[in-house]
């Protein structure tokens, strides 16, 4: 067994299972001293979008969505992909070994388990989503975020062709919106703050904020 695993064609998944390993092992040495690095994590991490929120379905955050990173904690996230990428490619060359009596070579295996590893995030993540603990004391109605200062994050937002923004609410969750300005005589380029007006369907009005 130890051999199978160690083969050239195996290490990246048993990297990958080693730093699972070392993940778990690292989490329960921190949890025993008061510290979390799954919190940490969630905390550092740049995009947090909101699944609930109606934001457009391309770019980053569409793709974040698809795997479900905005789902899940960051943590549990990483162990998902890492430890169904190893197992996909586990199974190949274990199937590959028995048929013809030898590992295919990365090249082969390495596209089918990243593959496997992002249909397991996508679908097994949602599994896992479902069935975690939630804080309904933080939930928020994407409604009640009317009167918040959002922050264009993509493009150059213009009346009838909004544009993403993020914006925070009394809770420091972050919800990724589509903006546009309230008037078609104003343009909100990316990094301009604005307040949240009043949404329509999936898009928010706006007006520029003024310190």
């Amino acid at each position: 067994m130890w051999a199978f695993l160690v083969e050239q064609p195996n290490l990246p998944y048993t990297i990958a299972f080693a730093c699972v390993l070392a993940l778990g092992v690292f989490e329960a040495f921190a949890l025993v001293i008061g510290l979390s690095m799954m919190s940490a994590l969630d905390q550092w991490v740049p995009i947090d979008a909101d699944y609930d929120a109606d934001v457009s379905p391309g770019g980053l955050t569409g793709i974040a969505g698809w795997l479900c990173l905005n789902r899940l904690p960051l943590l549990i996230w990483f162990v998902l992909a890492l430890t169904s990428f190893a197992i996909a490619g586990y199974i190949v060359n274990f199937i590959s070994f028995n048929v013809a009596g030898l590992l295919l070579p990365q090249l082969f295996t390495l596209p089918i388990a990243i593959v496997a590893s992002a249909f397991s995030c996508r679908y097994l993540g949602r599994v896992l989503a479902d069935h975690l603990p939630k804080n309904e004391s933080s939930a928020i109605s994407l409604d009640d975020l009317s009167g918040y200062v959002a922050t264009i994050t993509l493009g150059c937002a213009i009346k009838g062709m909004p544009s993403e923004a993020v914006v925070r609410d009394k809770h420091q969750q972050k919800h990724y919106v589509l903006v546009e300005p309230e008037t078609s005589d104003i343009e909100f380029a990316s990094g301009t703050q604005v307040v949240l007006l009043k949404r329509e369907g999936r898009v928010w009005s706006a007006t520029c904020f003024d310190n």
